[in-house]
Formats: C-alpha cells, structure tokens, sequence
C-alpha cells in the first residue's frame, strides 16, 4: 500500500528522463548485439585500433554532450530559492535539550529564513509540516549561524525537533511553531 503522502504520479521532468534513459538504453543494447555478432569473425588487431581510434573522439563528444546537457538540465531543477530574500526571520538557538524561537508564530505563505544556532552542542535543527513531512534541516552549531529558508504554506501547527543525538533527552528536544493565515509582511512593518 502506499502511503497518503506520496505522489505516484510523473511530472514533466521525471517523464523527460524516463524517455533519454530509455532512448539511451536501447541504443547501448543495439551496439552490443553489433558488437556480439561481430565478434563471430577472425579481424586483424590492426583494423580492430583503426576503428577503435576512429570512433575514440566521437564517443568523448558524445560522452560531453550527454554529461554537460544532464548537468545543465539540472541546474534548473535545483531546489535552491531564487533571488527574493525572505520577508521574515526568525532567530532559533537550541540547547540541551530545548529549542528557542524568536517570533514563536508566523504568517503562511511567507518566506522564513530561520537564523539557527545553538548554546552548547551541535543539533539538527528540522522542521516538519502538519502532516509529520520534513520540509528542511540544517546544523545548529555553537559560535556560528546557519540559515535555513522555507516557505511555510499551509496554516497549522509545524514541528522543531532534533536531528543529531546531542545527549540523554534528545528525543525530548521538539517544539512547535505557530503557522498562521494571514499577510505576508516584510520584517520591520506591522507583522503579526
């Protein structure tokens, strides 16, 4: 069975790679069944290294294609955020065995930039939607602040907890952290 969370269904993107993959993987199986049939035959090494060198360079060329169309391709599909700063901070410190926030409730469908740290020892700091989905994780490490940037969408109570074992009540170490509808509002103005 599977579960509610899961989307079995393709988006453009996986559908896109499916197809090259497949296209590719035919074409790799077409070479060896030509090269298996003519592999029957007695060749002389000289015409074995002329072929060989002949196709040497258009195999690289086909190799850099592939490799620099692939890597391009995903430059795209990056989860990273674009270039809108986030329009609210919130400045998190965690410690043995509690997490702090600062505003403890902020608006949905805004971006947040969690400012993370910590007072004693590393942690991971992770947030989880209503539904138990982790949406992000990063370090809080003494000394130094980390950022994490989500766009909270749905109003509701979401979960802080810890991801790295720091000591004997780690699994006690959750908070939550209020999501609630209203408008998204930069830091400075009249927020709620």
């Amino acid at each position: 069975m599977i579960p509610s969370f899961v989307n079995p269904s393709f988006g453009e993107s996986q559908t896109a790679v499916a197809i090259a993959f497949a296209v590719i993987a035919g074409a790799l199986a077409v070479a060896f069944v030509i090269v298996a049939v003519q592999t029957r035959r007695d060749v002389p090494a000289e015409r074995v290294r002329q072929v060989a060198y002949r196709l040497r360079p258009a195999w690289l060329g086909f190799l850099v294609l592939l490799l620099t169309g692939a890597v391009g391709i995903s430059l795209f599909l990056l989860p990273y955020s674009g270039a809108a700063g986030a329009a609210r901070s919130v400045e998190v410190t965690g410690g043995q065995f509690y997490w702090s926030l600062s505003p403890e409730r902020v608006p949905a469908d805004c971006r947040i930039r969690f400012e993370v740290t910590s007072a004693d020892v590393n942690h991971g700091f992770g947030v989880y939607d209503p539904a138990g989905i982790l949406l992000g994780s990063v370090q809080a490490m003494p000394g130094y602040t980390n950022h994490l940037e989500l766009t909270l969408d749905e109003p509701g109570t979401y979960q802080i907890a810890c991801l790295e074992f720091c000591g004997v009540k780690h699994h006690e170490m959750v908070r939550e952290l209020e999501v609630a509808a209203g408008p998204c509002c930069s830091q400075g103005a009249d927020c709620p």
